[in-house]
Parts: C-alpha cells; sequence; structure tokens
C-alpha cells in the first residue's frame, strides 16, 4: 500500500510504467483515480511518489483490463 505521506513535502506522483502522473494533486486524489501501490521516492527526479496509475495497473498486477464500453 502506502508508505507514511510527509506533509512538508508537495505531493507529485508519477506512474512507475509511463511516467504519467502530472494530473493528480494529492494522495486522496490518486486513490479515488485507481492508483495503488504509492510509495514516497524522494530520489525521484520528476516526483516526490511512485506509484502504479490505474492504466498499468493490470499489468502490473496480472488483473484483466476492464472492458471497454462501445
Amino acid at each position: 500500500m502506502c508508505e507514511p505521506l510527509w506533509p512538508e513535502i508537495p505531493f507529485s506522483l508519477a506512474c512507475m510504467n509511463c511516467d504519467t502522473g502530472d494530473q493528480i494533486f494529492s494522495y486522496d486524489q490518486a486513490i479515488a483515480e485507481g492508483w495503488s501501490d504509492i510509495s514516497y521516492e524522494p530520489d525521484l527526479p520528476m516526483a516526490n511518489y511512485l506509484g502504479v496509475c490505474p492504466d498499468c495497473r493490470p499489468a502490473w498486477t496480472g488483473e484483466e483490463a476492464p472492458a471497454n464500453p462501445t
């Protein structure tokens, strides 16, 4: 799950698979939008937190991707 958040550190997030995340502004927003495996990564140059976005989660976890409604 998620390591403790550091309130003094601005929340910025990147997906560990595809680098998306610049549209996420808080941990609560990330969870609401389906992000998982969020961890604090102070050594990343592009974000303070790393996680798995909802689009990459099926490949990452082995889940089946949801069917696209047509």
